[in-house]
């Protein structure tokens, strides 16, 4: 498994910084995670709102608190840490970032905003870089295969955003930050509500000067932006986010919600800055017909629209996907429930390569069963997708799970993934007479297994999970470059967290063990997949006293390879981060974050620079 196109040993902390590190844990959020929070109710996992003591599993929530406790920038930054996710990043905030979630393509995994998919780019992917963080509430995160519940793309697992809210009385908020690489945000927003209505309105600017994105090596080595260009590249987003609803007297509730980015990113390479607007907008629409039976539907529109430019070369594209989805949820017994649904998707994209076919429709219904009898839970889903351009594809999922005692419980599921193939490998045109693309592509499909167990003792909780997902019909590039289903792989991993509270500090820490194998036969067989870094640990601490409050994160990630031949070594790395704040009064808050408190220099893709040392001093208002 290669990437196509770009659009065990631990690095050890150094010894001389763990004294200045053991005094930040001690003054020092714990992740919100849903081992942690046995109360906390997650939707994306059933798409149906489930206890999290009672999901078939393993699922990470991180909560608004989380993302001001931490002073995250971006989302890439917010999941960074979590159980299986290998982030790869090409220079900078704004810049191309891969996900690659337990060890799978940076395309295998589907993100959702409020229920409805966002829209991808050409090469299928969305692009993360540019969801605005200060205008998001809550993050889901499902690892594992979910393509019976929600399509293709799911072969990782699943990421919903839910953006904010409100309710209750009239609130302001209002913040302001000054960093380095001149950087400057501001937030704005006012939210409110009732007993039966809500609304948030929310503005957001970010600009930064940045840094080189690119190294002095890529022109020389060929790699990265095979260029060498030494100059600052910038970023700049401006978004905006609106949600309001209604609790009718019957029930029945409307949701309407919109999330806009608009900006641009300067990089080194062919192109040298690109224009974006990235907007997802559309209605929930909630109502029970009986006592037993309730009814969802949503409408919505996602954009995605790229104008690239450089010295000698342009290029655009403009994403567009409509989507519809009706699912029914029936009570069908005492802690059983059935639900069958329908979703379809319209896809259309407008391009300067000219594409052969520009349009594309997707018509799917799924069913899922979920219950539970004494100790036993039980999870089984199908669905069916039928694609204008390949056809149908069957996947499914069936879990068990079993409470051994009070405080242990275990589960074992089993589930079937696949991906589209993306627009550019079917449809880009020839270039001077020699195919580029492939329309007989087939889609890419999983089998996963997994083994979950999650437990509490006395005032600690823990959860660990073991899984294996087998991949076919990889699509990668012939020795002729034409896109053709020829690789496979496999992936074996384990994750482990625990979190508790020690004399009031909380601590929360996780490792992430993986083998991810090139298994297509071929000059690569055996070797690791690029850009997954094969272990991850994650230890966070934090602790309010009085005015003040302090949080610390450890990040420690172990190699990676940047190519599929495995000539291209990227060592292991630590990063420690600091944050404090200060209640200057009841209603305003000072707040500094240190990213890279040591100054780690390191690589998740090579030829690319990463940040070292950098600031950001931010006030916030909220009443």
């Amino acid at each position: 498994m290669t990437l196509r196109r770009l659009p065990l040993s631990l690095s050890p902390l150094p010894l001389k910084t763990l004294p200045l590190f053991s005094i930040a844990f001690i003054a020092l959020p714990s992740y919100a995670d849903s081992s942690a929070a046995l109360d906390t109710v997650v939707v994306t996992a059933t798409r149906t709102a489930v206890p999290s003591q009672n999901l078939l599993s393993s699922v990470s929530v991180i909560t608004r608190d989380d993302i001001e406790k931490y002073n995250y920038q971006t989302l890439a930054e917010a999941i960074s840490a979590l159980p299986g996710v290998t982030i790869a990043n090409t220079g900078g905030i704004g810049k191309q970032t891969s996900l690659f979630l337990r060890g799978t393509e940076s395309n295998h995994t589907q993100i959702i905003l409020n229920g409805v998919k966002l829209a991808t780019n050409e090469f299928g992917a969305p692009q993360l870089e540019h969801i605005p963080l200060n205008q998001i509430e809550r993050i889901e995160l499902v690892r594992g295969p979910q393509s019976a519940l929600y399509g293709s793309e799911s072969i990782g697992g699943t990421i919903q955003i839910f953006t904010k809210k409100g309710a209750d009385t009239l609130t302001p908020r209002f913040s302001v930050a000054y960093g380095t690489h001149n950087t400057k945000q501001t937030n704005a927003s006012l939210s409110g509500g009732s007993d039966n209505s809500w609304f948030n309105i929310g503005l957001g600017f970010n600009q930064t000067d940045g840094f080189n994105a690119c190294d002095g090596r890529s022109a020389t080595l060929s790699i990265g932006c095979f260029a060498n260009e030494p100059d600052k590249d910038g970023y700049l987003n401006r978004n905006s986010s609106i949600r309001a609803g209604y609790r009718f007297d019957n029930s029945a509730e409307i949701d309407v919600f919109s999330l806009y980015s608009e900006g641009s990113v300067h990089f080194d390479g062919f192109f040298n800055k690109t224009e974006f607007v990235q907007h997802t907008y559309g209605a929930n629409v909630d109502f029970n017909v009986t006592d037993n039976w309730s009814v969802k539907t949503t409408l919505s529109q996602g954009r995605m629209e790229a104008e690239n430019t450089g010295t000698t070369a342009a290029s655009f594209a403009d994403n567009k996907q409509n989507n519809f989805s009706i699912q029914n949820d029936f009570n069908i017994a005492d802690k059983h429930t059935f639900t069958v649904g329908y979703d379809f998707e319209d896809d259309k994209i407008q391009e300067s390569s000219g594409f052969s076919q520009t349009e594309r429709d997707n018509h799917a219904i799924f069913a899922q069963l979920l219950g539970e009898t004494g100790a036993h839970d039980y999870r089984l889903a199908i669905r069916n997708d039928d694609n204008e351009q390949f056809g149908g594809n069957t996947t499914g999922n069936a879990a068990w799970g079993i409470s051994l005692n009070t405080n242990l419980r275990g589960y074992v599921s089993y589930g079937t993934a696949f991906v589209a193939p993306a627009l550019i490998d079917l449809y880009n045109p020839d270039f001077f007479g020699f195919p580029t693309s492939n329309p007989d592509l087939k889609p890419e499909k999983s089998k996963s297994f997994e083994i979950g167990f999650t437990g509490q003792y006395s005032t600690v909780s823990w959860s660990t999970h073991i899984y294996n997902t087998k991949i076919k019909d990889l699509i990668a590039l012939d020795t002729f470059f034409v896109p053709q289903n020829i690789s496979e792989a496999e992936i074996r991993g384990v994750e482990f967290e625990v979190s508790t509270r020690l004399s009031g500090i909380d601590l929360n820490s996780q490792i992430s063990l993986m083998n991810a194998v090139d298994k297509s036969g071929g000059v690569n067989d055996g070797n690791v997949l690029p850009r997954r870094a094969e272990q991850t640990f994650t230890f966070n601490a934090s602790k309010s006293f009085g005015k003040f409050s302090l949080a610390s994160k450890l990040f420690v990630s172990g190699k990676r390879y940047d190519n599929a031949a495995n000539t291209r070594r990227l060592g292991g790395f630590t990063t420690v981060d600091v944050i404090g704040a200060y209640q200057l009064t009841s209603d305003t808050s000072l707040r500094l974050k240190i990213s890279n408190l040591f100054d780690k220099q390191y690589e998740t893709v090579s030829g690319f620079n990463t940040d070292g040392t950098n600031l950001l001093l931010s006030i916030n208002y909220q009443p």
